[in-house]
């Protein structure tokens, strides 16, 4: 029995010693050769089907075979990803008939649209206009936006975010705190599900996270969407948003007013209102086909090979923008070549410490900035199946600011992953906090998100509200000035002597000692029964 006990014992000082060798294996120095490398001009903002797409994809596959990952898929590290990029072209300004005349609403200034299928002309005439409050159907929550109203082809009217944001009740959704239900994406998902001809949010700056300037860019630009064939049997043939002072006008004219609307959508007992109104509009599409590439390898589990936990940080970025100082390529340091040289840095602590019992998969996804397409397709097409994957760690945008006290987790309160994560910090010292604007819905807007739709918990979560050099306060403003001057721009880079890579590197070795707990033991974590994901697993 003694003799059980000394070998338990000499296991378990054997296992914490390997561990701690494959965290030592994580090289501060070489995360920063990793984010230089892939924000590089020569990389050109490493925007999908283009030549920075080829070199970025060549050096991922080259760290990979480096760090002594396996190809993923069969024998290559690459999934291809058939996409389509479409390229919507508005008309300069749009009519809609109300009873109290004509009005026209300006592409760019009052509206923007797409029309997300494979067809060369999409016209629209005399579409009945029908508000539907939020948009939602959220059966758990005895939600129902719709009721008894038939929207099929018809333009439907909706606000952006969740009910509880409009009124402040803590009791509808989750309060302040957007859902899923409140993004962009689930309102044209629901209007395509339920047969409209076309969906227009109305913009309001705090509501969707960003400003009007955000969503503008769509006006005849393009977007890219997985290339399957039901691209080509679209109902919902037209996205958009309109601003929220044309809307008012609009209503106004038709006869209401968006304040009244809004109060009586943010309740239970709404019911759709038929604005008496039509719009008419025709676009048209330009679009051609290329295949972006999603890239991984992974670590085989040595007692439970078909079960995978899963690192994400998605390589691309937006390519060539508008000049900033004479620079106009968005380098995309923190976003997201910093959550690339965390995912490496990780995978190296797995490669050289304890082999881990269940697999460790470590994948970038393409054409996150497009719409989380390469994960969404990961997803549908996966390695591993979804039933098998334990957990996702994804991480977007770190902010080079040094070591932070706090783990700051957007989409708190999920699944049991953030108890293992309040563990994991302390052993750093560190505590876990909230994302200090839930109502930006940032949960949904990176690649953990295809995985929370099919079931797999997640955890998109970094050092964020404290750093130690600046404090809360000035971290605030530093975070803030980020948000404004350096997100999706060309001022995206790391500057060696200045940028801080310290919080990516301890960043890496909490997530490390997260994924090593989780890889060697039974733990499927739960959901917690509050999530709009909630499954049994």
């Amino acid at each position: 029995m003694q003799r059980k006990i000394m070998v338990a014992a000499l296991a378990c000082i054997t296992s914490f010693a390997s561990a701690q060798r494959g965290e030592k294996a994580i090289n501060p120095q070489q995360m920063v050769k990793d984010i230089l490398t892939l924000s590089a001009d020569s990389l050109q903002g490493r925007e999908p089907c283009t030549i920075g797409e080829t070199r970025t994809i060549a050096y991922l596959k080259s760290r990979m075979k480096e760090i002594g990952l396996l190809p993923a898929f069969g024998k290559s590290y690459t999934q291809a990803v058939p996409l389509v990029s479409i390229r919507s072209l508005l008309p300069n300004t749009v009519k809609v008939s109300t009873k109290g005349g004509e009005f026209s609403l300006r592409a760019g200034l009052d509206y923007t649209a797409w029309s997300p299928t494979k067809k060369h002309s999409i016209n629209l005439k005399n579409s009945p206009l029908i508000f539907v409050g939020f948009g939602v159907n959220a059966p758990e929550s005895q939600w129902n936006d719709f009721k008894k109203m038939d929207v099929k082809g018809k333009t439907i009217v909706v606000l952006v975010n969740d009910p509880g944001f409009y009124n402040h009740d803590t009791t509808l959704f989750k309060g302040k705190a957007m859902t899923y239900y409140g993004r962009w994406r689930y309102k044209f998902e629901e209007a395509e599900r339920r047969g409209a001809a076309a969906c227009l949010i109305i913009h309001n700056e705090s509501g969707a996270g960003y400003p009007w300037s955000v969503v503008d860019k769509h006006t005849n630009g393009t977007e890219f969407y997985i290339d399957e064939p039901t691209l080509a049997k679209r109902q919902c043939m037209v996205n958009g948003w309109i601003t929220e002072q044309a809307a008012n006008e609009l209503l106004a004219q038709a006869g209401y007013q968006l304040s009244q609307l809004k109060d009586a959508a943010a309740k239970r007992s709404f019911s759709p209102i038929d604005l008496k109104s039509t719009i008419s509009i025709s676009i048209k599409n330009e679009f051609k086909r290329c295949k972006s590439m999603n890239v991984a390898g992974y670590i085989k589990g040595r007692k439970y090979p078909n079960e995978v936990i899963v690192y994400t940080g998605h390589w691309d970025h937006l390519g060539i923008t508008t000049p900033i100082e004479g620079d106009s390529i968005c380098h995309g340091a923190s976003d997201n070549a910093s959550a690339i040289s965390w995912m490496f840095g990780i995978a190296k602590a797995f490669k050289t410490g304890p082999a881990p019992e269940r697999s460790i998969l470590f994948l970038s996804p393409t054409a996150e900035e497009s719409g989380l397409l390469g994960s969404e397709y990961y997803v549908k097409h996966p390695r591993f199946p979804m039933s098998k994957t334990v957990a996702i760690f994804n991480t977007d945008v770190f902010v080079f600011l040094g070591k932070f006290k706090d783990v700051t987790v957007t989409g708190l309160g999920h699944s049991q992953l953030d108890e293992m994560l309040t563990e994991a910090a302390a052993t750093q010292g560190r505590y876990v906090t909230a994302d200090p604007t839930p109502e930006n819905g940032m949960f949904y807007r990176s690649d953990q998100q295809p995985f929370l739709k099919a079931g797999v918990p997640a955890l998109f979560a970094k050092g964020y509200v404290e750093a130690i050099d600046l404090g809360k306060e000035n971290t605030a403003l530093t975070n803030a000035e980020y948000w404004k001057t350096v997100y999706h721009k060309p001022t995206d880079r790391f500057i060696v002597g200045r940028s801080k890579i310290d919080g990516v590197y301890e960043d890496a070795i909490l997530f490390y000692r997260l994924g090593n707990k989780l890889a060697n033991s039974r733990i499927f974590p739960k959901w917690k029964a509050g999530s709009e994901f909630y499954r049994k697993r």
